[in-house]
């Protein structure tokens, strides 16, 4: 084939994307025409697992082993070929996992393995190749353990955009000396391990990390004892728009010190435990109007939530779990130009609705899911029957009490599972006699909320949901009632509440 009558190479880059992986190698071996085109493609995400798990059912507890030392050969081989000059420069992605393989021992078995004296003979040699992978954008590391060889070599990375670290720690008996170090990535997403004393990783990477560049921080399954004081002390982060914290809500004078830190954020997640308190000697905490100035979306915690409201750039609310007068203590107060609602409830009532709907007026969007615990009562009349009585309620109401611009309304029901056990397999269901009239309810709340365009009704084990398409035209399905179908409905409600 001539020069001027190929394909160029962008054309057949975007056709190699579309190839599985298999596919693609045998394309790369066809000519060497394709090669350059195809090899950018092949390597360019490494998947790295160091050792074995000993997953032990007898309770002794897991173990870090290494393979048998044919198989770390082979690995050495492997990683030797990969942070080689042609390769190492188009690994854009790197994922370090333990879990990749696992050795099961069975309770039949006379002899447990031995732990290896040193198991961490490959995870070293991979920490001390790190730096000659000079392209790579995301490192992804799961229960991986670091060196100073390695935690330097990442410094050294000038591509890198994005760290996530899981359950990760120190190679036991390494010094990591920090000093000189300076991590520049804009995403650091860190997860410590909930059973660990210390968080020595958290405290590494925010010593290290330049926070002129962070755009993105995740702590989260840790106490932050040793991280939080990091950041109190440290200098601002001036620039992270998204923070994800988990926090003790019995110290909030001390978490506002931290928080104080991030005076761009959008985006905040705090998850916590604790009972709410402020250590001061001063009047109760109500609210604190210059914390987080510009945050437009909070999620997470019920208790926290008061200290932003009313703000005036605050719109999007999401709500992990709370009991409703919980929410409805919080949102008594004044008005909040809120327009999306998103909240686990252990109950509903019409009150409740009444109370989002009076101090939340603007909502565009109210997503509710209850996460109802069950009594032997409830099993005995039908453990869905809450949710019917609901619904039935719901749509006996005159004029439904919701805020008159909302455009999309979820209301699902689910139950404790542990005790919808085999002793409740004869407990009444839902027939098409008692599930509520939802064509009726629908006609009503267009009447009071003219811009409604989904509708999701789930009542466990029954279903309604509606949408008005933007050809005007409606798709609706009511009265689902049964398993299969409610269960493969509930799979797609993502793209059934976005439009997809």
């Amino acid at each position: 084939m001539s020069s001027h009558e190929r394909v160029p190479n962008e054309v057949w880059l975007e056709v190699f994307e579309l190839l599985p992986r298999d596919s693609l190698k045998h394309v790369h071996a066809t000519h060497r025409m394709f090669r350059s085109t195809c090899r950018p493609l092949l390597f360019s995400h490494l998947v790295f697992h160091p050792y074995f798990r000993d997953i032990d059912p007898l309770g002794l507890g897991d173990r870090l082993i290494l393979p048998d030392p044919e198989v770390v050969q082979r690995a050495l081989e492997r990683l030797a070929f990969w942070s080689s000059d042609h390769i190492a420069p188009l690994v854009r992605q790197c994922t370090i996992d333990l879990l990749g393989a696992r050795l099961h021992t069975t309770a039949a078995d006379s002899v447990l393995p031995e732990p290896t004296e040193s198991p961490h003979t490959l995870m070293v040699s991979f920490m001390d190749r790190l730096a000659k992978f000079t392209g790579l954008k995301k490192l992804r590391a799961h229960q991986a353990l670091f060196t100073q060889a390695g935690i330097a070599n990442l410094c050294q990375l000038p591509l890198l955009r994005e760290v996530v670290t899981e359950r990760c720690d120190i190679v036991p008996g390494e010094i990591i000396d920090t000093t000189s170090l300076q991590l520049r990535t804009a995403k650091l997403l860190h997860r410590a391990d909930v059973d660990a004393e210390e968080d020595e990783m958290g405290t590494i990477w925010l010593s290290i990390v330049d926070r002129e560049h962070l755009h993105e921080l995740e702590l989260t399954r840790s106490s932050l004892s040793g991280a939080g004081y990091t950041i109190s002390e440290g200098p601002a982060f001036p620039n992270v728009h998204d923070l994800r914290f988990s926090i003790n809500l019995s110290t909030m004078n001390r978490n506002l010190t931290t928080l104080s830190k991030f005076p761009a954020v959008r985006k905040v997640c705090l998850s916590g435990w604790g009972d709410f308190e402020y250590e001061s000697t001063d009047a109760p905490l109500q609210r604190v109007p210059d914390l987080l100035p510009l945050l437009q979306e909070y999620s997470g915690s019920c208790a926290p939530l008061h200290m932003f409201l009313p703000r005036p750039t605050l719109t999007c609310l999401s709500i992990h779990w709370c009991k409703p007068d919980e929410l409805s203590s919080q949102l008594r107060e004044e008005y909040t130009p809120i327009t999306s609602l998103d909240a686990g409830l252990s109950n509903l009532d019409q009150q409740t609705l009444d109370t989002i709907s009076t101090f939340l007026p603007e909502l565009t969007e109210l997503r509710l899911q209850i996460f109802y615990d069950l009594e032997d009562d409830d099993v005995e009349d039908g453990f869905n029957a809450k949710a019917t009585n609901f619904f039935s309620t719901f749509a006996n109401t005159p004029a439904p009490h919701l805020p008159p611009n909302l455009r999309r309304l979820a209301i699902s029901w689910e139950f404790d599972s542990e005790f919808l056990s085999e002793a409740f397999e004869d407990a009444p269901v839902a027939s098409p006699d008692n599930i509520p009239d939802f064509l009726a309810m629908r006609d009503k709340l267009r009447e009071r909320c003219p811009a409604l365009r989904v509708l999701w009704f789930d009542g466990h084990d029954f279903m309604f949901r509606w949408r008005l398409l933007d050809t005007g035209e409606e798709m609706e399905q009511e009265n689902k009632i049964q398993a299969t179908e409610i269960f493969c409905s509930q799979e797609n409600f993502e793209d059934f509440w976005k439009g997809r």
